[in-house]
């Protein structure tokens, strides 16, 4: 299964409370703002796969729960959203073109918030 991708959307722009978002992904979409580049469409590849890896209901409740526990551990939005276990997935890997088809499934549980 891939996600289906839609460019020149004004969703990510509706997502930008606290940084500029230029692409989000809510299964089975991925939303760019203007038209993507490589190593973003990866780094929200990573998150498609790790929506179908959860069930897409269990990728928001761990990715809320990390989001929580961030802002506890942080005091701050930004450190919190980039210690979220499937964020320091897709940053560490979006430039790596050969991860998706190495990815291990379940490659973010190694991440610690």
């Amino acid at each position: 299964m891939k996600p289906i991708i839609i460019k020149n959307s004004r969703v990510p722009r509706f997502f930008s409370w606290f940084f500029p978002v230029s692409a989000i992904t809510l299964f089975p979409f991925i939303f760019v703002d203007g038209e993507p580049e490589g190593w973003l469409i990866r780094h929200e590849t990573i998150h498609f796969k790790q929506y179908l890896e959860l069930l897409v209901v269990g990728f928001f409740l761990v990715y809320a729960w990390d989001f929580l526990r961030g802002m506890i551990r942080y005091r701050n939005v930004a450190d919190s959203y980039y210690n979220i276990r499937f964020e320091q997935e897709a940053y560490r890997n979006e430039s790596n073109p050969h991860y998706l088809q190495e990815r291990a499934w379940f490659a973010w549980r190694k991440y610690k918030v």
